[in-house]
């Protein structure tokens, strides 16, 4: 990987982290409206980092981890069992079945 790519990519990440932050912060809020923002942001970010380990030029067993790294680093519920996220999309769940089988 070029320099300049893993300095983007190392970017990106630190963004991420500093929205997380401002998420956790404005949680505390009884008005979501900040919250709702931030955490948008945070998946557009986080989108476009998957993105970039899943381009051909990188692509790879390590990238995939680092993806699944991110995931679980961000979004922590999705490595609980008992998640409220089976129940937000069944058309997803239809596909994690799938996944499990």
């Amino acid at each position: 990987m070029q320099e300049s790519k893993k300095h983007q990519l190392h970017d990106l990440i630190e963004k991420i982290d500093r929205v997380d932050q401002l998420i956790k912060f404005h949680s505390s809020n009884p008005s979501s409206f900040m919250s709702e923002q931030y955490e948008s942001k945070k998946e557009k970010l986080l989108s476009y980092l998957i993105d970039e380990l899943v381009d051909s030029k990188i692509r790879s067993p390590h990238s995939f981890r680092l993806i699944f790294m991110a995931l679980l680093k961000y979004y922590p519920e999705i490595s609980d069992e008992n998640s409220n996220l089976r129940k937000t999309n069944s058309s997803l769940n239809d596909l994690e079945a799938v996944l499990i089988a």
